[in-house]
């Protein structure tokens, strides 16, 4: 069964490699100007979202439990993520992209129509199926096109299509409104249909080039006379085979023990009856054993572990990950509620809210293009990282007194600049060196484990995040709050909590601004531990790895092949059966 799993998982591999020997210069340009059609039209999306969902929010009186969309989103992501990575090893980038943007479009559809908050959560859950896709196949076929020195400045320029929404989108969502946001989710439904045909067009075009191409003739002709020598698979062995090269097990368990422990996190207080209800306490002891039970069938049986932290010597790629891991948990915990402070204590728009948030956006992708720009001239990911991290301390710390409710509009959007432009300054550098560490066989698991730590981190972290929003609020506005008060409309309804009388209204912001600035304290925490992470990681020059990766491809090329159809060979050779030497040779001169 493993020499199978080695022959599916190859034919996606061999057709990204053979798209070396088929594709143009003009193929490679035409593909990225679609990444980046697509990049916008995704970041679009999801900017505009940031202004419709909390005016979906308002509509369905849910504000205060915004924090489950993310924590469902991030959940469903871990397993996501390396599915895709693994499909499109297996089947092809244009089969993978293909069925995420269906997804991603009829996610939309259903939540532009949603008339309950349980149908508008239903949508999302579709809508991270399809997202997840987006967002690791977009990295994968950049880390296909490019070279390792090439590989930061191109993943930075794939992200800068985000600038041109930053300033745009919360007109649109405030033009929207309350009562037309479900407008915003039908919009995006024909917007990313159309903008992701050229990108979809041209890799399948591409595929149907490799396909028609000599090499993966010869390749399918040698691996059919393999198969007719060997005994075929039943069916209930290939779906076996299946099950095992997903660890779907692994991946079930995984994702419910995260529902299980983090979920009521946000639930126990606010819709289950506290934490000394049965269905808290329920989930959580459930969710324990579910990861016990993980753990070891991750460790003692799973052929393909979701997470093979001990698959690689090199400990730099698992470092990577942690430290990219927290920068989105401190993304997560911290930015979470921040638009709904902000239009409680400015009393402004969700669009004008989301304009004052830009800053950290807009210094994210500055920083990308800087440091892959100066990677690409020094050869060095290292010196990039310090600064980053750096800045992202220095910018996290200033939000402590940014976010208080009477500072300056002025410094909250420089606070936010400096965190956004460490933050990015060392995303770029950190992917380049995970990916740089391993060989390209892997480059799409490796992908994949970056962005299922990011889901991981931004399930605690929403799930962080709405804990300490709505375990501290109540008792902060009880005793900050004179006179009588609708506490739910306070926390879930933001109209409701800004009409309130002066006195009123001023102890609301002051308990908002507290539990606000516990956490910018948690952050800044957490930011200080991403720095050590960041130590052990080995230091290498891009160039010298680049070297490194053309001849270990090269040999890679052959040596896995060798061992494909080697290993069968030599279960062919227990039953005296041989393949004709010259079609061995001319399968290893064919690779090669």
């Amino acid at each position: 069964m493993e020499n199978t799993a080695e022959k599916t998982t190859l034919d996606g591999v061999q057709k990204v490699r053979l798209f070396t020997k088929v594709w143009t210069k003009r193929d490679k340009v035409v593909i990225f100007c679609g990444l980046l059609l697509l990049s916008w039209a995704v970041n679009w999306e999801g900017t505009l979202g940031l202004t419709t969902n909390v005016n979906a929010m308002i509509e369905l009186n849910s504000n205060n439990i915004i924090s489950i969309l993310s924590t469902v989103a991030f959940i469903i992501q871990c397993v996501c993520f390396p599915f895709y990575s693994k499909i499109s090893d297996m089947t092809g980038r244009a089969n993978a992209y293909t069925a995420a943007m269906v997804l991603y479009v009829i996610a939309t559809i259903i939540m532009a129509s949603a008339p309950t908050y349980g149908s508008f959560v239903g949508g999302q859950v579709v809508y991270s199926f399809g997202y997840s896709g987006i967002l690791i196949l977009g990295p994968i076929v950049i880390g296909d096109l490019t070279n390792v020195v090439d590989r930061g400045l191109m993943q930075a320029l794939y992200n800068v299509p985000s600038l041109i929404n930053l300033f745009v989108t919360p007109l649109v969502g405030d033009a929207l409104g309350v009562a037309k946001w479900r407008w915003g989710y039908g919009m995006n439904s024909i917007l990313l249909t159309v903008c992701s045909v050229p990108l979809l067009a041209s890799l399948w075009h591409l595929q149907y080039r490799v396909k028609k191409s000599e090499h993966y003739i010869e390749y399918k002709r040698q691996q059919k006379a393999v198969n007719n020598m060997v005994k075929k698979k039943t069916l209930m062995e290939k779906i076996a085979w299946f099950i095992a090269e997903v660890d779907l097990i692994g991946s079930l368990l995984l994702v419910g023990g995260l529902c299980m422990i983090l979920l009521p996190l946000v639930l126990s207080t606010t819709m289950w009856g506290g934490w000394q209800s049965s269905r808290t306490i329920g989930c959580l002891v459930a969710g324990v054993v579910a990861w016990v039970i993980f753990g070891i069938y991750e460790w003692k049986f799973a052929t393909k572990p979701v997470l093979p932290i001990m698959k690689w010597q090199n400990r730099t790629p698992l470092l990577g990950i942690l430290v990219l891991s927290i920068v989105t948990l401190i993304s997560s915990t911290n930015w979470m509620y921040f638009p709904t402070y902000l239009m409680i204590s400015r009393k402004v728009t969700s669009g004008e809210a989301t304009l004052l948030d830009s800053g950290y956006r807009v210094g994210y992708t500055i920083g990308m293009v800087m440091s892959g720009t100066l990677m690409k001239l020094f050869k060095k990911w290292r010196p990039m990282v310090w600064m980053g991290i750096s800045l992202m301390i220095l910018g996290i710390g200033l939000m402590i007194p940014a976010r208080l409710p009477h500072s300056s509009n002025a410094f909250i959007v420089i606070s936010q600049t400096i965190a956004g432009f460490g933050s990015g300054t060392l995303d770029i550098p950190i992917m380049v060196a995970i990916q740089s560490s391993v060989g390209h066989e892997d480059l799409a698991l490796v992908t994949g484990l970056i962005q299922v730590g990011g889901s991981i981190a931004g399930s605690v972290g929403s799930t962080l995040s709405g804990a300490v929003w709505n375990g501290m609020l109540p008792g902060l506005i009880k005793d900050k709050v004179p006179g009588d008060y609708d506490y739910a409309k306070i926390v879930s309804n933001i109209p409701y909590a800004v009409s309130l009388p002066e006195d009123q209204y001023n102890a609301v912001v002051d308990a908002f601004g507290e539990t606000q600035r516990v956490l910018s304290i948690i952050a800044v925490s957490l930011a200080g531990l991403a720095f050590i992470f960041t130590l052990p990681m080995r230091s290498f020059g891009l160039e010298d790895r680049q070297d490194e990766q053309t001849g270990d491809d090269k040999a890679d090329h052959v040596d896995e092949d060798l061992t494909q159809y080697g290993s069968r060979s030599d279960e062919m050779n227990s039953e005296k059966v041989e393949l004709p030497e010259a079609m061995n040779d001319q399968h290893v001169d064919s690779k090669a």
